[in-house]
């Protein structure tokens, strides 16, 4: 009798996330937009602001369980810009809010193995699975806030 653990690379014991990315993402994506057609334009801002924060610092995470001390330090900085960003839209300019996420979606692939820059390792799925998501709250943001006068 075989007492296999589950590796990452095990296909059977994959996340959705993991093996269906893409698809996993726009769903995420979307998810993440619905409460915005529910919400105040003030708490719709706060929320944009939250959750870029919340994104940003997942890779905080990725660097405290897989990186140097170095990494971490990029990683914890970076969240912080990202978190000063969504305060500022938040406060003074919404389209920031969106650009920040925009901007997320870009660091999601410096992080992809082949930009060659010295960032912390991620699982290759997360970068697609990321980007996807950005660019759906990112877009979303601006097409809800336009038509409801936010910007």
């Amino acid at each position: 009798m075989s007492t296999k653990t589950a590796q990452p690379h095990d296909h059977l014991h994959a996340s959705v996330f993991s093996r269906r990315p893409l698809m996993t993402g726009m769903a995420v994506g979307i998810g993440s937009l619905l409460p915005h057609a529910f919400l105040s334009p003030e708490a719709s801002l706060g929320f944009a602001a939250v959750l870029i924060a919340l994104i940003a610092g997942i890779y905080f995470g990725f660097a405290v369980v897989n990186g140097s001390s170095g990494q971490q330090l990029i990683e914890f900085n970076v969240a912080g810009l990202f978190a000063v960003a969504g305060l500022l839209g938040l406060l003074y300019w919404p389209v920031l809010l969106a650009i920040a996420y925009f901007a997320h979606a870009a660091w999601d692939l410096a992080h992809h193995n082949r930009a060659r820059f010295s960032l912390v390792a991620i699982p290759q799925w997360y970068v697609p699975w990321c980007v996807v998501i950005d660019v759906i709250i990112g877009i979303g943001l601006l097409a809800i806030w336009h038509r409801s006068g936010v910007i």
